[in-house]
């Protein structure tokens, strides 16, 4: 189930919102662009709805940082008309908009349209390792390497978002789909067979860990 990550801070809007898209998508809900800039870092979503008008740090503040270490699909929110504003925001990373009012219905088919978009595509590749989701297959330097489900689900979900600093607790949230409550050992055994596999044909260290932050793919 696809995870977005919504940052408005009206409550009656973030409401709406939040009741629109739980039938179909896990919502994670931020009211200021502090909140959401730490939501992100914790735990990347797959799309965002973000509102430019919010209290502290603006949405397009937000919008730049995001756009600093991720492509993942932004659709702003806003009650602000001026056509040139709105230009200059999709101009700095926003993929859609939508003014205040909106319909309902428009926003769904606009979020769709963005997580199409921004799809996985079915191979992937980073340096000299690559990864095919319709086979399972993997190889670094033509190498083909076996590997287990979940040892597979991490690798991909890294390759989708190279650079990208996942937190131990969400990557492991996405792909068990299941709390991390006394799942650190577990998660560290996996992480571990998946980077003695990586490291046997490359002398490049694919998975690095970020103190203090999480792990990520370089």
């Amino acid at each position: 189930m696809a995870e977005i990550l919504v940052v408005e801070d009206n409550p009656d809007i973030q409401a709406l919102l939040h009741d629109v898209l739980t039938p179909t998508y896990t919502v994670v809900a931020a009211t200021d662009g502090g909140q959401a800039l730490s939501l992100f870092r914790a735990r990347p979503a797959d799309l965002i709805i973000l509102d430019l008008m919010l209290p502290g740090v603006t949405g397009e503040s937000v919008l730049a940082t995001i756009r600093k270490r991720s492509t993942v699909p932004v659709l702003v929110l806003t009650a602000i008309q001026d056509k040139a504003h709105i230009v200059t925001v999709l101009n700095a990373g926003a993929n859609d908009y939508l003014t205040k009012p909106f319909d309902v219905d428009e926003l769904l088919a606009r979020v769709q349209v963005q997580l199409r978009a921004a799809a996985v595509p079915t191979q992937l590749q980073v340096g000299e390792l690559t990864l095919d989701q319709t086979t399972h297959a993997v190889s670094v330097a033509g190498q083909p390497i076996e590997l287990t489900r979940k040892e597979f689900a991490l690798l991909a979900t890294l390759m989708a978002q190279p650079q990208q600093v996942f937190e131990k607790a969400a990557l492991y949230e996405r792909v068990w789909q299941e709390p991390y409550l006394d799942a650190e050992n577990t998660f560290n055994v996996h992480l571990s067979q998946l980077r003695h596999k990586l490291n046997q044909y490359s002398q490049r260290p694919y998975i690095t860990t970020v103190w203090g932050i999480g792990v990520r793919l370089m």
